[in-house]
């Protein structure tokens, strides 16, 4: 059923139950929440449960002889269960770069904020490392390119920052396999600038299915597994930054590295580059003064010209500079 179909569908519906006709306004809805039911019987999140919920009550006041209430809770139902396409239309989670820092808030309720880091390769096999993060992880399949997100809810910048930086200090593997890069929020908002669009790709076979994904992959992964996750697919490019589907549950859970593994039969993974060898710098030299960290460090502007212990030369912004000495603080 189509998005004019859906709508028709919504609009009869509660104008039956608003003339009386609840038969008619009770088939409406049915149709419409069967087009908008998971595929996987038995496997719905409590968003949808309660949407449904909402429109099992409709027809009990309806049956009760109630006047105001079955309108409400169709309503209520219909809301629920299109909240996600609500939100896009929208605008409520384009993501807005705040100047000077690694911070997204989101447009319309600017209380929701986001940030990126780029996963950086160590001296082992990059599948490996990955698989020991935590927390949320976007892969690009088509470019090997995959960063952590960490989201928060807070009423100011400051807080936020501190809420990100958290986060993202808590998702890094034991051992240094691989590393985190924050971005700024310039260079965040310019990775999310694609067009993402839902597949039906079973999560039930993604460690099988993998190989052949062409797009974008939001996996929340904990304890070495991806407990939740959602494929997307990549149109162009867009004037907004988005992130991509929520993901949902993955009822029999894949070990992280089996995915990272059967994604390596289609892309390349990133080599180690002189982001690399910083970084590796800062972890290994944790809980010593700055001074005696960095060899050299010159600033021009909002750049920063950075030489590591070991020789390495990098450029980037005072936000990513701040953030990186607090993640490996």
């Amino acid at each position: 059923m189509g998005r004019r179909l859906k709508l028709a569908a919504a609009v009869v519906g509660l104008v039956s139950f608003g003339v009386g006709a609840w038969p008619l306004g009770a088939l409406c809805f049915l149709c419409l929440a069967v087009t908008l039911w998971p595929r996987r019987l038995g496997h719905f999140s409590s968003r949808q449960f309660l949407g449904m919920v909402m429109f099992l009550l409709s027809a009990m006041a309806v049956a009760f002889g109630g006047t105001l209430s079955p309108f409400v809770f169709a309503v209520a139902g219909a809301a629920l269960l299109a909240w996600p396409a609500a939100l896009r239309s929208l605008h409520f989670d384009v993501l807005v770069p705040v100047e000077g820092s690694i911070m997204m808030k989101t447009n319309l309720h600017p209380f929701t904020w986001a940030a990126l880091a780029e996963l950086k390769p160590g001296p082992e096999e990059f599948p490996r490392s990955v698989s020991g993060f935590s927390g949320s992880l976007l892969v690009f399949t088509d470019t090997g390119q995959v960063y952590s997100i960490a989201r928060c809810s807070a009423l100011d910048m400051r807080v936020a920052e501190t809420k990100v930086l958290d986060a993202f200090r808590e998702s890094l593997p034991t051992g240094g396999a691989a590393y985190l890069m924050p971005l700024s929020s310039s260079q965040a908002a310019g990775v999310l600038r694609q067009r993402f669009t839902k597949t039906g790709i079973p999560m039930q076979q993604l460690a099988q299915s993998a190989s052949r994904i062409s797009g974008a992959m939001l996996l929340e992964c904990d304890g070495g597994f991806v407990r939740k996750a959602s494929v997307s697919g990549i149109r162009g490019v867009s004037a907004e930054a988005r992130l991509p589907v929520n993901p949902g549950e993955v009822a029999s859970p894949p070990l992280a590295w089996e995915v990272f593994e059967a994604l390596g039969k289609r892309t390349k993974w990133p080599a180690p580059d002189s982001f690399s060898g910083l970084l590796n710098t800062m972890l290994a030299t944790r809980g010593v003064p700055l001074g005696e960290r960095i060899k050299e460090l010159e600033g021009s502007g909002e750049e920063v010209r950075v030489r590591s212990l070991s020789g390495e030369e990098v450029t980037t912004t005072r936000a990513q500079l701040r953030a990186l000495i607090s993640i490996y603080s």
